[in-house]
């Protein structure tokens, strides 16, 4: 080993030599030769390494003897340091030859005490410029210097804390939790719709803000009101009333929002669960291992509202130690969506049959375009006679409306005792506008998230 080492040592200060002398006759390719004799610097410390580890450096010079090499002429035009004792060490008898070694670390305080004679000689030597050596030892100074990071992407989810939770935990906490063991029937549903929706606030804390804002909405409303009545001038006591029903409304929208949110999750799964059957049979088809689909899923960011699910099973399994199937199991029973829970179960009864799970989620794949496709259809035929509807009554029926007005205006008369400018203006102002606006929310609660 330590005669390998010191013979590639030469052979890299005899090539080094061959590049100087080629850059000396072709200046034009000086920069690619000097990246060459910067690799050989590398390997020259690299083996001379391995050299002082095998020789040892106090004992260096006493287990081996030395021979000297005549020294090359010095240039004229080269006027740099050189570096102190060199430590030199025989070739292998075939050779015959002495070869002065690197230092392995050209930064160490060794090599910073060599005397300026030394490093000229050193210099010489090698045939190289001292500022090329200068800018190899601040290099290899960066490489130790510079901090490789590693950023591993967690593969499980983090909630932070909500910060209208943590006001509400401070305030109303000890009442939450004395109004949820004394109902907890009234509580339950609620409960259980915070399950399907995936809420980041856990559900006792939640409790706790009903009771807050709860609290806060008669005082903010009441002085809402009066604000506004300083200019419908109505009386104070409609006011009062006014912001106590508001008050009271206020914490039955609260109990009633995790499951307006449940069927708003079931839509959106719906519309991701096709698309990404597709690319779990793909993951499936190439025999990656089951866990490693949900894996796949949870990086991607086209499935958003799917994606939420998919963390929940990964979280089971990888913080909480379940195996997969029982993670699937759990998740399934939470889901909001019954496609899903039906894809989840069939997968567990295909892992834990020792079924094809390639061949099973192709079918649920293929079943699932069908149905979009179907759906589809069905909503674009639905969308024509929509917009047939809209024709008739929204474009033609305020057309012939406001001819039959003309005609009575020229006539002369009025309609239920209201003039007919009156009402023209009525019905093209606000008529007309409201019903547009009704129907574009009648098209956007049957269209869903389509």
């Amino acid at each position: 080993m330590l005669a390998e080492a010191a013979l590639a040592i030469v052979q890299c200060v005899d090539t080094i030599k061959k590049y100087r002398e080629l850059t000396q006759k072709n200046p034009q390719a000086k920069a690619e030769i000097n990246e060459k004799i910067k690799a050989l610097f590398e390997r020259i410390s690299e083996h001379a390494s391995t050299v002082y580890d095998a020789v040892g450096d106090d004992g260096l010079r006493e287990r081996m003897p030395t021979m000297k090499v005549p020294s090359p002429k010095i240039s004229p035009s080269l006027d740099v340091p050189r570096p102190l004792a060199r430590e030199r060490i025989p070739l292998p008898e075939k050779r015959r030859e002495t070869v002065t070694i690197l230092a392995p670390d050209l930064a160490s305080r060794k090599f910073q005490r060599l005397s300026k004679k030394e490093k000229d000689a050193f210099i010489k030597e090698l045939k190289v410029k001292y500022e090329e050596l200068e800018g190899f030892v601040k290099g290899e100074k960066l490489k130790r210097k510079k901090k490789i990071v590693e950023v591993k992407t967690p593969d499980f989810s983090l909630y932070q804390p909500n910060a209208v939770a943590v006001v509400a935990n401070r305030y109303m906490k000890e009442k939450a939790d004395r109004l949820i063991r004394k109902y907890p029937k009234i509580f339950q549903p609620m409960f259980d719709a915070f399950l399907r929706v995936d809420m980041a606030v856990l559900s006792r804390s939640y409790v706790a803000m009903i009771l807050l804002f709860g609290a806060i909405a008669f005082p903010v409303f009441l002085l809402f009101f009066f604000v506004v009545n300083i200019a419908f001038k109505v009386h104070v006591a409609l006011v009062i009333l006014f912001a106590l029903l508001v008050a009271l409304m206020t914490p039955l929208a609260f109990y009633f929002y995790p499951q307006s949110l449940a069927g708003d999750r079931q839509k959106k799964i719906k519309r991701d669960l096709p698309f990404a059957l597709v690319h779990m049979s793909a993951v499936a088809g190439s025999g990656a291992a089951p866990i490693s689909i949900f894996e796949l899923l949870a990086e991607s960011e086209e499935y958003p509202e799917l994606k939420k699910e998919i963390k929940k099973v990964l979280n089971f399994v990888n913080v909480f130690g379940y195996n997969l199937s029982t993670a699937l199991r759990n998740v399934a029973a939470t889901t909001p969506s019954e496609e899903l829970k039906e894809l989840l179960n069939g997968m567990v009864s295909t892992v834990e049959a020792g079924g094809d799970l390639k061949q099973y989620l192709n079918e649920k794949s293929e079943d699932a375009l069908v149905s979009y496709r179907l759906e589809r259809k069905k909503q674009v035929d639905a969308l024509g006679t929509y917009s047939e509807v809209y024709t008739s009554i929204l474009i033609a029926s305020p057309l012939l409306l406001i001819v039959t007005l003309a005609i009575i205006n020229t006539i002369g008369g009025q309609v239920a005792g209201i003039s007919v400018k009156l009402l023209a203006t009525l019905g093209v102002w606000i008529g007309l506008p409201l019903l547009n606006a009704g129907f574009m929310f009648f098209l956007k609660t049957q269209a869903g998230e389509y």
